[in-house]
């Protein structure tokens, strides 16, 4: 008997739940495995051998990694070509004062904050930010896409009043500060990237363990920030089309 609609897109949810949190890790045990992507163990287990047997997941030893075949998929993945073309220059100007912290550049993208570029830092021993990582919620970019978004909900762990004061602080002095709540042991500052159109498509954001070292490179982030936009604005008229509200591209054109 074929398998439903509902039945087929669970199956589908659970194997890329899987994947995502072997995204974040090099290798994990099944219990582990499961638990981070909230299935049931005998799930967990099934779905896994079917990837391992498709190559997209590796197996030994009882731990699970990231196959070839994802990587290969992986590598065609060219999210935002205008903006990572439009920030190379500024992000390895910004890496000169950044001390060693790790930048990243991201956008949103259905509901998440992705990053699409960046260079290592310190950051990195303790969250890889890597291009394809899903940011966890409450990061410096989520809170500066999010306060210059049109959603009206706060982001998670925000009261509705708390939130509004803190989105228009955050855009009067187009930046966004975070100590250590999002990922322990670490903080950020981020700063918008507006597009021709002057909507704001993503941002750029420094990560590292010293606070004290956050706090004093908001200036320098904010700048890095703006290089990014003008340079979005010289792009050819072609590449920076507003896109259609449907479209999931966070850059316009990109």
């Amino acid at each position: 008997m074929a398998r439903s609609g509902t039945e087929g897109r669970g199956v589908l949810e659970g194997a890329f739940a899987l994947m995502e949190v072997l995204a974040q890790t090099e290798e994990l045990g099944l219990t582990r495995l499961a638990a981070d992507a909230d299935l049931p163990k005998a799930t967990a287990h099934r779905l896994l051998g079917q990837l391992v047997a498709l190559g997209a997941v590796q197996s030994s030893a009882g731990r699970y990694r990231l196959g070839p075949r994802t990587f290969r998929l992986g590598v065609g993945w060219h999210p935002a070509r205008a903006l990572r073309a439009a920030a190379a220059r500024p992000l390895r100007e910004l890496s000169l004062v950044s001390g060693g912290l790790s930048l990243s550049l991201s956008v949103p993208e259905a509901g998440h904050t992705i990053v699409v570029g960046g260079l290592r830092g310190e950051a990195d021993e303790v969250f890889p930010l890597h291009p394809g990582v899903v940011l966890p919620p409450g990061s410096a970019a989520e809170l500066v896409l999010a306060a210059h978004g049109p959603e009206a909900e706060p982001p998670g762990g925000w009261s509705a009043a708390a939130w509004y004061r803190e989105a228009v602080r955050i855009r009067e002095r187009e930046r966004a500060f975070e100590y250590g709540r999002c990922v322990s042991g670490l903080s950020s500052v981020a700063a918008p990237v507006f597009s021709a159109c002057d909507s704001v498509v993503a941002a750029v954001a420094a990560t590292g363990p010293d606070p004290r070292q956050i706090a004093a490179l908001g200036e320098a982030v904010g700048r890095a920030a703006a290089a990014i936009s003008t340079n979005l604005s010289r792009l050819p008229a072609v590449s920076r089309q507003p896109r259609r509200a449907s479209e999931p591209s966070a850059v316009r054109g990109a």
